[in-house]
């Protein structure tokens, strides 16, 4: 549904793939700003037992199996759908903001990138370079 690309500091959705599964982009990229800020922090965002506790609370066991199985980073992933869940888009923007000061030579900050027209041009609405 999307991703960050930390080497090219990039966040990027596949807006037709995430329409297709009836997802909410917001929500997708709150949860790809959160690992963003994850890398920022370079380690766990919420204290045990504090993340094991809301993580049994919020998240279903399906959904964690399926992580645990998909061979990533286990904790990292719950971690990041646990706040995509909890917290708002503004509040995440915000502490990416916060995190990207504090944090300034840890990790590129990502850059916004216009969508591409199907022409291949830029869309109407885009007014940077």
């Amino acid at each position: 549904m999307g991703g960050w690309q930390r080497e090219q500091a990039v966040v990027f959705l596949c807006a037709s793939n995430i329409q297709a599964q009836g997802m909410d982009q917001e929500e997708i990229l709150r949860h790809e700003l959160i690992h963003v800020i994850q890398d920022l922090h370079q380690g766990p965002l919420l204290p045990e037992p504090l993340f094991t506790i809301l993580a049994r609370e919020t998240i279903p066991s399906g959904e964690v199996m399926m992580v645990i199985a998909s061979g990533d980073d286990a904790n990292r992933e719950l971690e990041c759908r646990l706040l995509t869940r909890m917290l708002s888009t503004p509040v995440v923007a915000q502490w990416l903001r916060e995190a990207a000061i504090t944090h300034r030579e840890a990790v590129a900050t990502p850059m916004a990138l216009a969508p591409k027209d199907p022409r291949g041009g830029k869309t109407p609405d885009h007014r940077g370079p």
